[in-house]
């Protein structure tokens, strides 16, 4: 009797099916920061069967659920946590997949030491600013963010990127929101970042370069060099301030003390309009 059953089997085209047990394949990617300062985040997941849903996490906790493809959430870089980010993407036949932890990058991000001295190389002012936003513009894209000097007597926005070209590296720190008061800018002499090791035998992605300090009316008062550890490539919570209490903690408390990288000619350089990358 289980003849016939076995030459119906055999004679089937291309024999049994294979039972599909596969989860969909996922990554992650990230749009820039957009004016609003939210990044939205992708899950690419792609499934021979069809993909029913997506489920974003964060640290274990689902965020949200999305049905239909671009799978997408939206994280605020200013307000919301960025890091530890997983998807679980589910196919129509209940096979389930979940994602390396992706965490949201924003350029240049995290915490620089800066200094400022004067052609003898006498430092004359230094502090910190925390890098937690980016700008994109069609000739290149900055990082945004605060600042304050270890007295806590000067603070403000900053931007570090391509501010007059894509070729270039620059650097601007202002005393209001607008950058209508300056308080100094310049360029890296190489027009890229460097690693300099210091005295404690760290080593740290560095911008060294050469600028100028203004007065409240925008007049160029004198000619500096200027340097710039990027120490930590994690951003601290903070809010939409920016001049955040975190800033002046991290400039009263710096883990390097008095820079000690000599600094290299200086190269006196007016920087262009940066207020063109501002958001708020």
């Amino acid at each position: 009797m289980a003849l016939p059953a076995l030459l119906i089997t055999a004679c089937t085209p291309g024999g049994p099916s294979t039972p599909d047990t596969t989860g969909p394949q996922i990554s992650f990617s990230q749009s820039p920061s957009d004016g609003n300062s939210d990044v939205t985040i992708t899950a690419n997941a792609t499934d021979s069967s069809g993909v029913a849903k997506v489920e974003f996490y964060q640290n274990g906790t689902l965020k949200a659920t999305d049905t239909a493809a671009p799978y997408q959430y939206t994280v605020n870089v200013l307000n919301d946590d960025r890091t530890g980010f997983t998807a679980k993407a589910y196919d129509t036949r209940g096979n389930v997949s979940t994602s390396a932890e992706f965490n949201v990058t924003t350029l240049n991000q995290g915490v620089w030491e800066w200094g400022v001295f004067d052609q003898s190389g006498t430092l004359l002012d230094s502090g910190v600013a925390i890098y937690n936003d980016e700008s994109v513009d069609t000739d290149g894209s900055v990082a945004l963010g605060g600042y304050v000097n270890g007295t806590q007597t000067k603070g403000g926005p900053t931007v570090l990127g391509n501010l007059s070209s894509a070729t270039s590296l620059e650097t601007a720190f202002a005393l209001t929101n607008d950058f209508k008061v300056g308080y100094f800018d310049g360029r890296d002499l190489d027009g890229k970042f460097s690693v300099e090791t210091l005295s404690n035998g760290k080593s740290y992605p560095a911008f060294i370069g050469g600028g100028s300090t203004y007065d409240t009316s925008g007049t160029a008062i004198q000619s500096v060099g200027i340097l710039m550890l990027q120490v930590s490539t994690e951003v601290p919570r903070m809010t939409t301030t920016r001049t955040a209490a975190t800033i002046q903690r991290l400039a009263a408390q710096r883990a390097l003390g008095s820079l000690s990288v000599q600094p290299r000619p200086v190269n006196a350089a007016a920087i262009l309009n940066a207020s063109r990358f501002i958001k708020r």
